[in-house]
């Protein structure tokens, strides 16, 4: 504000010219000439925001799912389009999906979130494909654990595929690329990658790649033309790119429930069908019609299938077990020190004899990594909107006693019951500590906040010791106070007629 006085003090009491004014405040011409020229310096009234009461009781909703969001990676958070779906779906939202875009647009802009990152859009002919892989979260036997998918996607039409698979190594790449071939019924001329290690051993001079053996002869098998991006180019296959961020937030947003891989691609095959109905965002026509093209384009499959495995070899230990990455497997009908030959799948593991007898067939040993979750941040976000905190992904993942808890109330003691735990929390106290106490003291009929903070207390430090009472009220005189024990046995009648006689005395004066 001082410097617009300052303006429209050169303008008007030294006569300054706006040349002038623009080059000794340093401003530019047209903001010197505003100010300097402006006879109108009443405070505007603000323009408050029209309420959109088609959203009413669900923004409460819309914001936990937004603030959830933001604790979550970037790739793995809602869209507009998925937030209306999900409206539409699970509470029967009636509203338009325009509004439902104004509002979810506005309120990113007041979290803050950035602007996506946008890509050189390049060309691509029929037929033409691109691979990547990417990593999301799925409803696991109850546990949130996450997994790799591989997306295959075609630029021409803007078709995509997807199939999850336990680990990025060599036998999961091409079991998923041989399952699309099969969907597809053949196989794009030209794929796109970047230098995945499950492909590429060494990265030469401009398009030189040293490729593994088993990739090797899996494309001189399919006949196809494997195309390499530069290092730090990802930009190059920006259409899989894309696809494999569109697929995780349509398709596995929010987190499937499965107990299978079986399972679940099924499920992304059939939505990966249902997609290809949408309009190309570009085009006017449906993806389905521009696959057709696509189609036109793949080669043949082989008549003899690939094999997707890798073969290693190992000797087998003195407790009848064999190593290979990292993974052990017992093989008791083997002999000790005997070198034997595994043949890996994406999901077994055969182990072969020197004779080539199958001596076992083992599942693969991979580890599904358990998902933490961040339980202080969202109850930061349970305590803002309480009446949302019941309809956020994660909320189901409570611990049982946990959501007994919170919701065996009305809803003012849930408020302060989120407050409550959320405390906890920030104390450094774990969410499987509080659902242990709260299962406990459930048998309680009137057990309240002090009970359950002292149960925390003695299960998180079993060993500690109480601390010493600090009182002061007592007077010292009192405090330090040691009472003569003997006194009082003259105020036991002796044997007789002895003794008795402070009693005695006590009684006398009592009459007197």
């Amino acid at each position: 504000m001082a410097q617009q006085q300052y303006i429209k003090h050169l303008y008007e009491q030294e006569e300054c010219s706006i040349a002038e004014i623009s080059r000794r405040v340093g401003v530019n011409w047209r903001t010197a000439a505003k100010y300097a020229k402006k006879d109108d310096w009443n405070q505007p009234m603000q323009q408050t925001r029209r309420r959109q009461p088609v959203m009413g009781s669900f923004v409460d909703i819309v914001d936990t799912w937004l603030m959830e969001d933001m604790l979550k990676p970037r790739k793995e958070r809602r869209t507009a389009a998925t937030i209306y779906r999900q409206l539409r779906e699970q509470y029967g939202f009636k509203g338009s999906g325009r509004t439902v875009r104004a509002y979810v647009s506005r309120r990113k802009k007041e979290l803050r979130t950035g602007a996506q990152e946008k890509y050189l859009r390049l060309e691509h002919p029929p037929g033409q494909a691109q691979v990547d892989f990417g990593t999301s979260h799925v409803v696991w036997d109850g546990v949130l654990r996450e997994i790799k998918y591989l997306t295959f996607s075609f630029p021409y039409s803007n078709a995509g595929f997807c199939v999850p698979v336990p680990s990025e190594n060599t036998e999961c790449l091409l079991y998923a690329m041989i399952l699309v071939f099969e969907w597809i019924g053949g196989v794009p001329p030209e794929i796109w990658f970047d230098n995945l290690s499950a492909a590429v051993v060494g990265v030469g001079k401009g398009e030189q790649r040293e490729l593994t053996e088993t990739f090797r002869r899996f494309m001189l098998h399919y006949r196809f033309e494997a195309k390499f991006c530069n290092s730090g180019k990802g930009n190059e296959k920006g259409h899989v790119e894309n696809k494999v961020g569109y697929t995780r937030r349509n398709w596995l947003i929010p987190y499937p429930t499965v107990s299978s891989y079986e399972e679940l691609t099924a499920e992304l095959y059939r939505r990966a069908l249902e997609d290809m109905q949408r309009s190309h965002y570009e085009k006017g026509v449906t993806i389905a019609e521009l696959w057709e093209e696509d189609k036109k384009a793949l080669l043949p499959l082989p008549a003899t299938p690939f094999e997707p495995v890798r073969f290693e070899t190992a000797r087998v230990n003195k407790y009848g077990q064999v190593q290979c990455c990292g993974e052990v497997y017992p093989v008791p009908s083997a002999q000790v020190g005997e070198t034997v030959l595994l043949k890996l799948w994406w999901d077994c593991v055969e182990v072969f004899s020197s004779t080539q007898e199958r001596l076992a067939h083992l599942p693969r040993h991979y580890t599904l990594k358990t998902q933490p979750i961040d339980w202080k941040g969202y109850f930061r976000i349970f305590i803002r909107k309480p009446r949302g905190a019941r309809h956020a992904t994660m909320y189901r993942f409570l611990p049982e006693p946990v959501r007994q808890y919170l919701e065996a109330c009305d809803p003012e003691a849930y408020r302060e019951r989120l407050k409550f735990i959320h405390t906890l929390l920030e104390e450094g106290f774990t969410i499987e500590d509080i659902a242990r106490v709260l299962e406990e003291v459930a048998k309680y009929p009137a057990a309240d906040s002090a009970l359950i903070r002292h149960k925390l207390y003695r299960i998180t430090f079993p060993d500690a010791p109480l601390e010493a009472l600090n009182e002061t009220y007592t007077p010292d005189s009192v405090r330090r106070y040691t009472p003569e024990i003997n006194i009082y046995d003259r105020l036991v009648p002796q044997a007789g007629g002895k003794g008795g006689e402070l009693r005695d005395q006590v009684v006398g004066e009592g009459a007197v």
